[in-house]
């Protein structure tokens, strides 16, 4: 079964340059013509706990344009190390969830994608695979797939476990390219880590 799936982003977006329009973002427009079944929001990944305020007022306001039966979803993403909070360094994502939770809970309709927790654990459990380049900020492929695995069980209420660990298409040329490729011995791990994490807590 195939889904259509829109997206508008840009680099380091807040919910507030949704709302306003900045960075030339349509989201408004969007969201305001187009029914869709899950909508998936996220801040910039210091909001939520430098600015939660802010995040809760843009979030309110974007949902507000959408109908009862859209799916509400806020995506809680990984504490980086050396996360700068307030001049303080913090190395876990409990509070980004945290906050989002309670921003989520005022509504009925809202989950938490847990993608900061799944890092945090996926880290414990396995501490000798990156989820992180070298820039120990933005995902590996590694890191990537796991967010993906997340995503697809919380928004599909399916099992991560069986997902392919190759994504490929072809260009304008008709030549084979890959969107990403993850070494055999993490998939599994990714995938479980996902299942664990969604359905335990539901």
């Amino acid at each position: 079964m195939t889904r259509d799936v829109s997206q508008t982003t840009a680099g380091g977006a807040t919910l507030r340059d949704h709302w306003q329009g900045n960075k030339n973002l349509k989201t408004k427009k969007l969201l305001s013509e187009t029914l869709y079944d899950r909508i998936v929001f996220q801040d910039q990944s210091t909001y939520p706990i430098k600015f939660k305020d802010t995040t809760e007022r843009y979030f309110a306001n974007l949902k507000s344009l959408l109908p009862p039966q859209t799916k509400v979803y806020l995506y809680a993403t990984w504490m980086y190390p050396n996360f700068p909070v307030d001049g303080m360094v913090s190395n876990d994502s409990k509070e980004i969830e945290s906050n989002l939770e309670l921003i989520g809970s005022q509504y009925k309709d809202v989950e938490i994608i847990p993608v900061g927790k799944a890092f945090d654990l996926f880290s414990s459990l396995y501490p000798e695979i990156s989820l992180l380049t070298d820039d120990d900020k933005h995902p590996s492929p590694n890191g990537t797939y796991l967010a993906a695995c997340v995503i697809y069980a919380s928004l599909s209420g399916q099992s991560a476990v069986g997902l392919d660990r190759r994504y490929e298409s072809k260009d304008q040329n008709g030549k084979k390219i890959f969107y990403s490729i993850v070494e055999k011995s993490v998939v599994t791990k990714c995938q479980e880590v996902a299942d664990q994490l969604v359905f335990d807590s539901r």
